[in-house]
């Protein structure tokens, strides 16, 4: 019956040692200095009601028209909507938002990056649309990875579920 109780007590403070040593673990994990927030892939145009982020198109408007009625056609498009913030605490010079999907219909992975000379403390918005022939090409996005690169240094990133780790 001893030997019962000495086992459990010995399992129970190796587990309390192991569950110890991982939060200690987590906590020293360094923090991204710009993480990616928040990835919205939608396809538009879109109630501007239901939108969870600010659309650049909601002032494209001809007096007494619909906004969308321009030209359908052209205004058909998918967006990745991208909140990303810089948390270092000072500004940042040459960073790049990449953004890698892979198309549903061919497999094909294509990147669009945008450039920001500096970006100052806070949190921003970056919209990706991906319209005309690229829409046509692209229809559905299978998968997606946004990284936020400064001086070739990786400072954020998130993916999809369906991306696959290279």
């Amino acid at each position: 019956m001893h030997g019962v109780k000495r086992i459990l007590i010995a399992v129970g403070l190796a587990s309390l040692m192991w569950a110890a040593s991982g939060s200690i673990a987590a906590r020293e994990e360094p923090v991204q200095p710009c993480p990616v927030l928040k990835v919205s892939v939608t396809e538009f145009p879109t109630n501007e009601r239901l939108m969870m982020h600010p659309a650049p198109e909601t002032n494209l408007s001809v007096p007494g028209s619909h906004p969308y009625s321009i030209d359908q056609k052209k205004r058909r498009g998918i967006r990745v909507a991208v909140l990303w913030e810089n948390r270092t605490g000072e500004p940042l010079r040459n960073v790049t938002l990449r953004l890698e999907y892979q198309q549903a219909k061919t497999g094909v992975i294509r990147t669009a990056e945008q450039q920001f000379p500096e970006v100052p403390v806070k949190g921003r918005w970056t919209h990706f649309d991906l319209s005309g022939a690229e829409f046509e090409d692209t229809v559905h996005v299978a998968a997606w990875r946004v990284t936020v690169n400064s001086s070739g240094r990786v400072l954020g990133s998130r993916y999809s579920a369906m991306w696959s780790v290279r």
